[in-house]
């Protein structure tokens, strides 16, 4: 690297108001790295050159060979100002279905742990697992929540054991 590119790297990391640690940590390298590339010590790799582009906000060209960027005309303008809507519409979007995804998901997981209030006290009966019914909440539990991410619900199964055995002795 040759001291004008090193001198035009100072220049517009200055323009541009970051540090040697400001523009390192954004870059992902050490400051003693940016502190060679403005010494001419060593060079940027073709990452970080990319990199130093698109943060000042200059062309490959502009920034190695001090030429300046020529005026975008209108047309690249708008182009590039629908991409960026384009971009904040799909993100949006995207937000969105998850969102709404999370909440059907939740639902589901709150209907399958009422059945399963419902359904394990039955199945205790009918396979004469009385005793162990504890143990069999407690396998349903750690099932539905490691395969299914049940947990927040879930844990409302450990609310019908003591049910459970109240009605059962009562009977």
């Amino acid at each position: 690297m040759n001291i004008q590119i090193a001198n035009h790297l100072v220049e517009l990391r200055r323009a541009n108001g970051y540090s040697q640690e400001d523009l390192a940590a954004r870059l992902g390298v050490s400051r003693q790295a940016v502190s060679k590339w403005e010494r001419a010590e060593s060079s940027p790799d073709t990452d970080n050159l990319i990199a130093l582009a698109q943060l000042y906000h200059v062309s490959l060209d502009a920034l190695l060979l001090h030429t300046p960027d020529p005026e975008p005309s209108q047309e690249a303008r708008d182009v590039f100002d629908a991409a960026k809507e384009w971009e904040a519409a799909e993100k949006a979007e995207r937000k969105q279905r998850k969102k709404a995804f999370k909440k059907y998901k939740e639902g589901l997981l709150w209907v399958l742990t009422l059945a399963l209030m419902v359904l394990l006290p039955i199945l205790s009966v009918v396979f004469h697992l009385s005793p162990v019914y504890a143990v069999v909440v407690t396998l349903a539990y750690l099932i539905t929540g490691f395969l299914l991410d049940n947990w927040h619900p879930g844990w409302l199964l450990f609310l019908s054991i003591p049910i459970y055995y109240v009605l059962l002795f009562r009977v």
